[in-house]
C-alpha cells in the first residue's frame, strides 16, 4: 500500500480535518438532544475554520487540493450539523405530527433542507473563487451556522423538550434560517477577514470561548452565561450581515477597490 499521500498532508490539512470531526461529533450531540454542547461545537468549528486558511498561506502546502477538503469540512460543520440541530430541535413527530399536516413541521423540515443545500451550493461556488481576493459573493456557512446556533438557543422553545429561551418565536426562528439560506446564494458581496487580523480576531474569539466556559463551569447561574454568550454572538453576527455589504461598498465608493469574485 502505498502511504505515500500521508507525508504530503500539511498543518493546514490537519486543522481542517479536525473541523470535520468536530462538526461529526457535534451531530452526535444533535442526535443525543444535547443543544449547547452541540452549538458549541459549530463555534468551535469556526475557529479552526478561521486558521486553516491561515496555515496553509503561512506553512505552505505540498498539494492543490486543500480548498477542496476544505469544503467538505464545511459542508459537515456549518451546512449539515445545523441543518440537523435545526430538524431535531423544531420537529415535533408526537400525537401523529408530520410535515403534511402540521405547519410547524413542514417550515422545520423546508428551513433545515434549505440550510444543508444552499450551503452546500454556496460552499460549490466558493471553491471555484479567488481565494486571495477581499471579498467574496454571498453569506459564509460559518457565518450562517453561528447565526442558526445562536437563534436557536436564544429564541428556540423545543416542543419535546424543556429549553428556556430569551423569548420564544420559533416559526420567527426558522423564517430568519430560511432567509439566511437563500442569502448563503445572493450575490450581496460580504468583506473577508484579512490574513492580518486572521489570527488575532481567532485568538480573541478562543480567548473569550475559554473566559466564557470557565464562566460556565464555575457560576452558579448557568443560564445567564449562556444568554450573555449566544446573545453577543447573535448581535455581532446581526452587525456583520447587514454591516458587511455596507462595508464593502463604501470602500469602493473611496477608491479602496475590493475585487469580488
Amino acid at each position: 500500500m502505498d502511504w505515500g499521500w500521508v507525508r504530503k498532508v500539511s498543518i493546514a490539512d490537519v486543522i481542517t480535518i479536525v473541523n470535520a470531526m468536530v462538526g461529526f461529533v457535534a451531530i452526535t450531540y444533535v442526535i443525543d438532544r444535547r443543544w449547547l454542547e452541540a452549538s458549541s461545537l459549530v463555534i468551535a468549528g469556526v475557529v479552526l475554520d478561521g486558521l486553516d486558511g491561515f496555515a496553509a498561506r503561512r506553512f505552505g502546502s505540498k498539494h492543490d487540493r486543500g480548498r477542496y477538503l476544505d469544503s467538505f469540512s464545511d459542508t459537515i460543520s456549518f451546512c449539515i450539523a445545523p441543518a440537523l440541530l435545526v430538524y431535531s430541535f423544531f420537529y415535533d413527530g408526537t400525537g401523529g405530527k408530520s410535515a403534511w399536516n402540521d405547519p410547524m413541521n413542514a417550515l422545520a423540515v423546508v428551513a433545515s433542507t434549505w440550510l444543508a443545500t444552499f450551503g452546500i451550493l454556496r460552499l460549490a461556488r466558493f471553491v471555484q473563487m479567488d481565494h486571495a481576493k477581499e471579498s467574496f459573493l454571498g453569506f459564509p456557512t460559518p457565518a450562517n451556522a453561528l447565526l442558526v446556533i445562536s437563534l436557536v438557543i436564544l429564541f428556540g422553545a423545543s416542543p419535546r423538550d424543556h429549553v428556556p429561551a430569551v423569548f420564544e418565536a420559533n416559526a420567527v426562528v426558522l423564517l430568519v434560517a430560511i432567509a439566511a439560506s437563500v442569502l448563503m446564494i445572493s450575490d450581496v458581496p460580504y468583506p473577508k477577514v484579512s490574513d492580518a487580523l486572521r489570527v488575532p480576531v481567532t485568538l480573541a474569539a478562543t480567548g473569550f470561548g475559554v473566559v466564557a466556559f470557565l464562566a460556565y463551569l464555575l457560576l452558579a447561574n448557568r443560564a445567564t452565561v449562556e444568554a450573555i454568550v449566544f446573545t453577543l454572538l447573535f448581535l455581532g453576527i446581526v452587525a456583520y450581515i447587514f454591516g458587511g455589504p455596507l462595508y464593502v461598498r463604501r470602500a469602493r465608493s473611496a477608491g479602496e477597490v475590493l475585487p469580488v469574485q
